[in-house]
């Protein structure tokens, strides 16, 4: 009786992690990085997005001038644009962007000199997006754009 009192008290324990580990590993296989974990779809690049506020090292702080709350264009042929409503008028600069690999995209705009890497992140599902240098920087910094609509297959309305 104590040797089989002994093996179940030995055994129970490993069953009970079996049952445990069966249990949970099939409920996120089908969630991608950056998925809205309440729709369970992937994030999308593509639409008409807000700039809304910075993350700098990890403080939150939303953006107050309309001229720096400019709304980002990304379509799915690899064109795009800024537009910008300042005091002194309206800002559209146009963009070429190309994925470099997973959730870093190269931007290219006519005010630089090479495209620019930067990491596209939704942390928080489908609708906000961290706009981030993909290279190392000495700080955190991430500008937050919210998404105010989708983009039809070629619209190029701003």
């Amino acid at each position: 009786m104590q040797s089989l009192k002994k093996g179940f008290l030995t055994l129970a324990p490993l069953f009970l992690l079996l049952l445990l580990v069966t249990a949970c590993s099939g409920e996120d296989d089908n969630t991608m990085a950056g998925t809205d974990k309440t729709s369970q779809e992937p994030a999308s690049i593509f639409g008409v997005w807000k700039a809304t506020g910075t993350m700098y090292d990890g403080v939150y702080t939303p953006i107050a001038d309309e001229c720096q709350r400019e709304i980002f264009l990304i379509q799915q042929d690899g064109t795009g644009a800024f537009r910008k409503n300042c005091p002194d008028g309206t800002h559209i600069q146009a963009l070429t962007w190309t994925q470099v690999e997973g959730d870093v995209y190269a931007i290219d705009t006519e005010s630089t000199y090479w495209p620019v890497n930067y990491k596209l992140t939704f942390p928080e599902g489908n609708n906000k997006m961290y706009f981030t240098y993909a290279n190392p920087q000495p700080h955190e910094f991430s500008k937050i754009y919210e998404k105010i609509a989708e983009v039809e297959a070629q619209s190029s309305t701003l």
